[in-house]
């Protein structure tokens, strides 16, 4: 039965669709309702409209509430005609209208209900199939909302483990850069004493004594060169940079490398030709090829092809925004690849780690990798790093293309001066660290300068104020109460002519911005040898020398 309403109910839905159709249903039940009272005339004496029910019935079932007025009103009329002529016109009495009155009322209440009945019917059908569509979709938007959110944890996720890598590496940096700098003041004292040694014992000094100063420069420089790596992965490394051909230098490195490698290591080069210059401290980035180059030889133990490419790319925001510290822009891409061993993820999740080796005891201090990563961030670059296991490692370096040269401006090399200093010129040391000062002092006298030391500022602004003549400050960069750079600035108000050089094992200082040495700053880093220092000393003393 509930299926039969249903049929009906769909068929009454479509002709409601249809003003003619409901017009038609109207006058068809019209003539059924009529000639069913006029068939059964005999039978149906004193009921003239019971065949109409049935006929309003159905047009309001299948055309609605207004055509089944209108079969109402079409019927009433011609009933009135053909059945009760003599009453059509006038009725003496007022019950005769009875009748006529009742079945208009009832036709009404019967269109109304149905009407009702129906659309409320049809409204059950709109909310069931609207619920169905919603139903539908709601698997489909379940499963969009939640893989938007799985998206937002996954960033997350990556975001939180970048912070995290971040401050971590951040506060090794922070306490491997304080431990460098007290090194680097130990070993300048050391560096000193040992060069200060052999140049006393001559050409005739005893070979035994020699070799062993020799051993243990030798071992001083190797300290220092690990301490120069920790500054450097901190960031903390004093960078001059360059306007570099980057193609130029992976050239003369790579003649290098053939010879390091070994013949078992294949070294190709793919250069772009039309590469961009960068800005770029030479020295760092050739140590930083050469150590991811040694670092692929270690992973082909039974050799294999490194290839080093060049090329130009852009970062855009979208690519640049997921990175740490790193700008939309122009870069010059260095990629080294290896056909080596590979790492694992777990490898890779540590590989920039200071310290963190795979090879044996003694073949590895851990630092080349987060050396190259603390240089790259240090020059406003980018790495990335891509490995498969049994498939081979690329490490990619990008670096900041260098802003075009003025007409002024033209490209050009610096060769180191490498002659002794002038001689009874004065030169007033400021260092607050008593060894160091003792060994600058030494090392000053030894090549022939007037010395006055002292170890603060304050006693060097004085020492000036009371009339003491020099020719050059000779000055640490971070001790109390004034820097180095903040003491030049106040000398110089009285001597604007003065020359400078500063010295420091840290960069976290006045003279350098984010790391970078300002063009008017010689900057001599500690340790250093006393060779080191006639040449700084030249660069600082410059034209006024001769």
């Amino acid at each position: 039965m509930l299926k039969r309403l249903a049929i009906a109910t769909g068929w009454a839905r479509r002709t409601r669709r249809s003003p003619a159709l409901r017009i038609g249903i109207a006058i068809a039940a019209f003539a059924i309702g009529v000639g069913g009272r006029l068939a059964l005339d005999a039978y149906l004496t004193g009921v003239p409209f019971i065949t109409l029910f049935g006929a309003i019935v159905i047009a309001a079932f299948f055309a609605g509430f207004w055509p089944a007025m209108l079969t109402t009103v079409l019927g009433a009329i011609a009933l009135e005609v053909l059945i009760m002529p003599s009453m059509a016109l006038a009725r003496s009495h007022d019950l005769d209208w009875l009748p006529m009155t009742f079945f208009l009322l009832t036709s009404l209440m019967i269109s109304l209900i149905i009407e009702s009945v129906f659309r409320a019917h049809d409204d059950r059908l709109a909310v069931a199939e609207e619920l169905a569509r919603l139903n539908a979709g709601l698997d489909d938007l379940v499963a969009e909302r939640t893989a938007q959110l799985e998206q937002q944890v996954a960033e997350r996720q990556i975001a939180e483990a970048r912070l995290h890598q971040a401050e971590k590496l951040d506060a090794i940096g922070h306490l491997t850069g304080g431990i460098a700098h007290d090194f680097n003041n130990m070993l300048a004292i050391i560096t000193g004493s040992l060069d200060l040694a052999k140049r006393r014992l001559g050409s005739q000094g005893d070979a035994r004594i020699v070799s062993h100063i020799d051993n243990a420069a030798n071992a001083a420089d190797r300290a220092a060169s690990l301490t120069h790596r920790l500054l450097a992965y901190a960031r903390k490394q004093p960078l001059d940079p360059r306007r570099l051909d980057i193609n130029a230098l992976v050239g003369s490195v790579h003649a290098l490398l053939e010879r390091t490698l070994g013949e078992q290591v294949v070294v190709e080069l793919q250069l772009d030709g039309d590469v961009w210059p960068c800005t770029v401290d030479q020295t760092q980035l050739e140590t930083a090829i050469i150590n991811l180059a040694v670092n692929a030889r270690d992973a082909m133990p039974d050799g294999g092809k490194l290839m080093i490419e060049t090329t130009n790319v852009t970062l855009d925001a979208a690519y640049a925004g997921q990175q740490e510290d790193l700008a939309p822009g122009d870069y010059v891409r260095i990629a080294i690849s290896d056909t080596g061993l590979g790492m694992s993820p777990e490898v890779q999740a540590r590989a920039l780690d200071p310290f963190f080796t795979t090879k044996d005891v003694g073949k590895g201090t851990g630092l080349g990798l987060s050396q190259v990563y603390g240089f790259l961030k240090q020059s406003g670059g980018h790495l990335n790093l891509y490995s498969e296991q049994g498939k081979g490692t690329t490490v990619k370096l990008y670096l900041p293309r260098a802003p075009e040269l003025s007409g002024e401006e033209e490209p050009g090399s610096q060769t180191a001066m490498r002659f002794t200093p002038p001689q009874n010129l004065t030169v007033l040391v400021v260092e607050d660290d008593d060894g160091v000062r003792a060994m600058a002092r030494a090392s000053l006298i030894e090549l022939g300068f007037i010395v006055h030391d002292v170890d603060s500022p304050i006693e060097a602004v004085q020492l000036i104020e009371n009339g003491l003549a020099i020719d050059l400050l000779f000055t640490d960069v971070v001790m109390p109460h004034m820097n180095g750079r903040q003491l030049a600035d106040r000398l110089r108000e009285s001597r604007p002519d003065l020359k400078v050089l500063y010295t420091t094992g840290y960069t976290r200082n006045a003279i350098l911005h984010n790391g970078v040495i300002d063009s008017d700053v010689v900057l001599l880093v500690k340790p250093y040898s006393v060779d080191d220092l006639a040449r700084k000393i030249i660069d600082a003393l410059g034209p006024s020398i001769n």
